[in-house]
């Protein structure tokens, strides 16, 4: 076993424990595994809402959901998973919010460039290219740490979709980046 998987274990045992605590009604164990989950919480806001200001926004609603509901949690093992649903819920409400505001706004369309196939991409404009979708799932994996049923709960799909659209993506990146994006 690895020290990144037996960190994993640990810190799975110590959120069941604390959430377990919390949903009793212990508020200093519900602050520790608040403290401990928020930064991982507050990423995915961001990946879903894509504004940072949004994010805090949507991390307080699902701050007060949690501290509301925790009592609700039926299996404290699945903390992160239902926490992360919370979250996944709080910010479709804030991105449903902000496309109403903007319904009556102009769409605002940026010019596409074609680089043609015979250029090889940097990685970064390759990750640009990328289907938004396949850019969340790629960073959620790859720059947040998520793991799939984490990805799963966060997104609302089942795990197979996760693996599934990972793969996808991890292609998708491949081709562009190698310039081997032309059909």
């Amino acid at each position: 076993m690895t020290d990144h998987t037996r960190q994993r274990q640990i810190s799975d045992t110590l959120d069941a424990y604390q959430a377990d605590l919390a949903s009793q009604g212990d508020r200093q164990a519900f602050a520790l595994l608040y403290r401990r989950w928020h930064p991982r919480g507050i990423r995915l806001a961001r990946r879903l809402t894509g504004d940072a200001a949004e994010a805090d926004d949507v991390m307080q609603d699902a701050a007060l959901t949690i501290a509301r509901d925790i009592r609700k949690l039926r299996d404290p093992a699945r903390f992160s998973a239902w926490a992360f649903t919370i979250v996944r819920r709080r910010s479709a409400d804030h991105i449903d919010r902000a496309v109403r505001r903007r319904a009556g706004e102009a769409d605002s369309l940026m010019p596409e460039t074609d680089m043609g196939p015979d250029v090889a991409l940097s990685m970064k404009q390759a990750l640009a290219r990328l289907p938004e979708t396949e850019r969340t799932m790629l960073a959620l994996f790859y720059l947040d740490g998520f793991r799939g049923h984490e990805i799963a709960a966060a997104l609302g799909i089942p795990l197979g979709t996760v693996k599934s659209r990972l793969f996808k993506a991890r292609q998708s990146l491949k081709k562009l980046y190698e310039g081997d994006d032309h059909d």
